[in-house]
């Protein structure tokens, strides 16, 4: 299970004490094509009860435009949807928040393995202007993004929907829900009368998962003229898409 959990403050203070909101993401089905369902909880409003977030394909883009999915459908809860949730600007002044943190971390099931950080967010105000903010963001399959500056200036603030901006201007430069991502499934290459992945032409994060999944628990790429990540058995490719988390 995935638990994403928004703080008040920055990163470096984030604990249980600060915790505004939280977000659980767990498998309804395990697969390439994988359903999902969540669970989101706001400070002060409570839990929704669990959501489907469904045909969801692994390893095919950024944890955050997953999260960024399931936060908007924890909103749109009465009407489920991957909309992006209708603000409501006030007259005069808004509300904001001065600093917010997130945490994506891996729960994994049983009492040996402990919880793994697989990505982390801050959004801060910047200048004198309430309602502007810069969002950093980093994750362990992909560069540190930083975003240009904002503006995010609701009546009320839920820090969950300050995150999903945050997160929307993260992935596509706006405030504007992408279209959802393809399964990654590049064109094979014969070698030796088999089917081989062409790992350079796997998409992020499925290239640095794949290639971090062979190292520690397979066997190294091929090396292959025109591939220079080498090439891998594509049946261990469906394996990692179908199994690995």
């Amino acid at each position: 299970m995935l638990r994403v959990s928004i703080h008040a403050g920055p990163l470096a203070d984030a604990s249980r004490y600060n915790l505004l909101a939280w977000l659980d993401i767990g498998y309804e089905t395990l697969a390439p094509i994988a359903d999902y369902k969540g669970v989101l909880f706001q400070s002060g409003l409570g839990a929704t009860p669990p959501y489907a977030l469904a045909s969801y394909p692994r390893w095919s883009a950024s944890l955050w435009d997953l999260t960024a999915r399931a936060i908007a459908l924890g909103l749109n809860f009465d009407d489920p949807s991957e909309a992006v949730p209708v603000v409501a600007h006030p007259r005069k002044g808004c509300a904001f928040a001065s600093e917010i943190s997130a945490l994506i971390e891996h729960l994994p099931g049983g009492q040996t393995i402990r919880r793994r950080t697989l990505a982390s967010a801050s959004v801060r105000q910047v200048g004198r202007r309430r309602g502007s903010y810069e969002a950093n963001f980093d994750e362990h399959t992909m560069k540190r993004h930083s975003t240009e500056p904002f503006l995010f200036t609701p009546e009320v603030m839920r820090p969950a929907e300050l995150l999903l901006h945050a997160c929307l201007v993260r992935l596509t430069g706006t405030q504007e829900m992408p279209a959802r991502p393809g399964l990654c499934v590049p064109k094979p290459v014969e070698f030796d009368g088999l089917s081989y992945v062409p790992i350079h032409c796997l998409v992020e994060p499925a290239r640095t998962g794949f290639r971090n999944w062979l190292a520690e628990f397979s066997e190294p790429p091929l090396e292959y003229e025109g591939a220079p990540l080498g090439i891998a058995p594509e049946p261990l490719y469906v394996k990692f898409l179908r199994d690995v988390i």
